[in-house]
């Protein structure tokens, strides 16, 4: 993204080249990748018996900056309600392309699923769209993208628009769909390859972000879109931006070694949060003993974020108003804070919206003030709406 900012005087200009590796490139050290490797198990284990749709924690998260230029002319009471649509919209994108995978699979068992270079266009398209924070209806860029770091530091992505870059494009499409490498070594340079190729004007990161989850569901490490590689890369910024730019230079391990950790430790968080949110389901029907009825409707919050009388009317064997009027007495489900008619069991809906953490154990994170490659002249948010807030329709 162009820069608006003057430069300081003086400033070197890093250069940033796009990652461009052979085909069966490795870029993390073995032991890092069986530690990645073993986390992802746990948590398919752990998704497998306590979850029935392995996307359910995919959910609308609020980016944490917005860019305040663009917002300008927005009434400040509009902004929020148009944070929150354009979260949902981006949930409903990173559920299509996770969709879209299972779909590549199917039809073409033993090919390595990708994303061709107008699906990655139009993908991107349905991530930015509506999001107040961004001007324009997505694709790709048509201007030089330069980064300047709190510090001062100057980065220029070295691809050019037009046709340069939608040859990288089509190069990095022709790679992951080729590649030979280890399915996370495969995910991690294809994630990379992407933000150093910088193809949008903004939201590279979350492309690639979702798209690296993609790669490890499609490589049966993962069986849906349930790392918050987001929340990872926000606490972990600088070493994030760091690392990319050695891996730009060649330095492909220091990637790698940042991939293989965030994927073990958002791997980790998630398997423990998704038996905390089975823990109180279960919990919950434990006050149920007497109405079967009723707690079989919390079954139901293994495969949904909220209920609603519409929704279990083909799920139940009697009708489900009772029941439900039933769970709002005892203060089980409350009333969804924006859908009317939809229903949520508030303490699991909370496990559900929280993002990743840093684990206290592990110490202060890696966050020192540095932008985004993703992004510039971001300035901090307006308060998002409560948890639970954006949710996707029952």
């Amino acid at each position: 993204m162009v820069l608006k900012a003057p430069r300081p005087s003086g400033t070197a200009v890093r250069r940033i080249a796009p990652v461009v590796p052979p085909l069966d490139a490795e870029a993390i050290p073995p032991a890092e990748r069986d530690e990645a490797t073993a986390a992802l198990a746990e948590l398919s284990d752990t998704a497998g018996r306590h979850l029935d749709n392995p996307d359910l924690f995919h959910r609308p998260r609020f980016r944490t900056a917005v860019h305040s230029r663009h917002l300008a002319r927005i009434p400040d009471r509009l902004v929020t309600g148009r944070i929150a649509a354009a979260a949902e919209r981006r949930a409903e994108a990173g559920l299509l392309a996770a969709a879209s995978t299972r779909a590549e699979i199917a039809d073409r068992p033993g090919r390595r699923p990708c994303f061709t270079p107008a699906a990655l266009s139009e993908l991107h398209t349905l991530i930015v769209a509506g999001d107040p924070s961004i001007p324009g209806p997505g694709g790709l860029r048509r201007s030089s993208a330069r980064i300047t770091w709190a510090d001062g530091q100057v980065f220029a992505l070295t691809v050019a628009p037009g046709r340069k870059l939608t040859d990288h494009v089509e190069r990095w499409y022709r790679w992951a769909v080729h590649t030979t490498a280890p399915a996370l070594d495969a995910a991690a340079l294809s994630m990379a390859r992407l933000l150093t190729v910088h193809p949008f004007a903004d939201a590279n990161g979350r492309t690639a972000r979702l798209l690296a989850q993609c790669d490890l569901l499609a490589a049966g490490l993962l069986p849906g879109l349930l790392l918050d590689l987001d929340g990872w890369v926000h606490t972990h910024r600088r070493a994030h931006d760091e690392a990319l730019a050695a891996a730009s230079e060649g330095r492909w391990t220091q990637w790698g070694s940042l991939f293989a950790r965030a994927v073990t430790e958002t791997a980790r968080h998630r398997t423990t949060t998704i038996t905390r949110y089975s823990t109180l389901l279960t919990e919950a029907a434990t006050h149920l003993t007497d109405d079967p009825a009723a707690a079989a409707v919390l079954t139901h919050l293994r495969s949904s974020p909220a209920v609603s009388a519409d929704w279990l009317r083909d799920r139940m064997a009697h009708p489900p108003e009772p029941v439900l009027a039933r769970l709002t007495a005892k203060d089980i489900l409350s009333p969804h804070p924006r859908l009317p008619g939809a229903l949520v069991h508030p303490p699991s809906l909370a496990v559900l919206d929280e993002p990743w953490t840093l684990d206290p154990w592990t110490g202060a994170a890696d966050n020192q003030p540095a932008p985004s490659m993703e992004a510039d002249g971001a300035t901090p948010p307006l308060r998002p709406p409560s948890p639970g807030a954006a949710i996707a329709p029952v």
